[in-house]
């Protein structure tokens, strides 16, 4: 047999599917399985987003940027904590600025914004880009 022969053999034996005898049996348990699986992860899905959500709404009413000092007198016992926080916010600017001054752009300036500004503005872009994904993942499909 040439190999001209032999390809369109195999291609015309693997194109027709053996049938077995517990055929129907064997679909009916891969279907209960999928069916099983399915549920499963869509409770297991469905429970973490509620988690997912629960928390951010609380970390989005808790937000609170503040990366300017206070004249405001906080509690001793806070008050070096608070004040590291803030120094590390501060520097943390303060360094974002100057890496967009290397890069020549010293007119965007990062602390004119406000620090819930700043929070939106990242949340639009990572719903942006979460909304991309989506088209992309359905164009896939």
């Amino acid at each position: 047999m040439s190999a001209d022969e032999f390809d369109p053999a195999i291609e015309r034996l693997f194109a027709r599917a053996p049938a077995f005898a517990d055929s129907a049996q064997f679909e009916a348990g891969v279907a209960a399985k999928l069916s099983k699986t399915s549920r499963f992860r869509t409770v297991a899905l469905s429970g973490a987003g509620l988690i997912g959500g629960v928390i951010a709404v609380r970390e989005v009413l808790n937000v609170n940027f503040n990366f300017t000092e206070s004249s405001a007198s906080a509690s001793t016992g806070s008050q070096p904590v608070a004040q590291g926080l803030s120094m590390a916010g501060v520097d943390g600017a303060q360094a974002v600025q100057s890496l967009l001054d290397r890069l020549g752009l010293s007119g965007f300036d990062m602390s004119s914004m406000g620090g819930m500004q700043l929070f939106w503005a990242t949340a639009g872009v990572l719903v942006a880009l979460l909304a991309a994904g989506v088209v992309k993942l359905s164009q896939e499909i």
